[in-house]
């Protein structure tokens, strides 16, 4: 029987004050969009919703699908689909910081300035000139098929 399943995962676009939220892994010195496996049952709202709680205790306001990614990693027996939302939350300030306790202290949640982006190992790489655009454009497109991006 084949046990491989598809994931689905939310990733959340959050910007404020011209500064985006990341996640941060200290073990592996790299940043990465909040967000998480969507749960059995649940929209996709629901799960931003969900997913924003759990990271940050802040409430997540939904505005739209921006991104949608293929993530296959057949050696780590990983296939995900991940959707991007752009959306806003009702804490600022207070979420810099917040340990995700999923993770044993090695991941928190911090604000980077758009403008530092560039220069920080973000993951998938080849979405930060994407999202710095989009966000000047007001992210006014339509959703993006951004396929498997490192």
């Amino acid at each position: 029987m084949d046990n491989r399943k598809i994931k689905p995962r939310v990733r959340l676009i959050i910007i404020k004050n011209d500064k985006i939220l990341l996640s941060y892994v200290k073990s592996e010195d790299f940043y990465f969009y909040i967000g998480g496996k969507m749960e059995w049952g649940e929209t996709i709202e629901q799960a931003c919703v969900r997913e924003a709680l759990e990271e940050t205790g802040g409430n997540f306001t939904f505005k739209k699908i921006i991104y949608v990614r293929d993530y296959i990693k057949p050696e780590e027996n990983e296939h995900s689909i991940e959707l991007y939302i752009l959306g806003d939350i009702d804490k600022d300030e207070e979420i810099e910081g917040v340990i995700d306790q999923e993770f044993n202290g090695d991941h928190w949640q911090t604000w980077i300035d758009l403008d530092k982006l560039k220069d920080l190992d973000v993951r998938p790489k080849a979405l930060v000139k994407q999202i710095i655009q989009d966000n000047k454009n007001e992210f006014k497109g339509e959703c993006v098929y951004v396929r498997e991006i490192d």
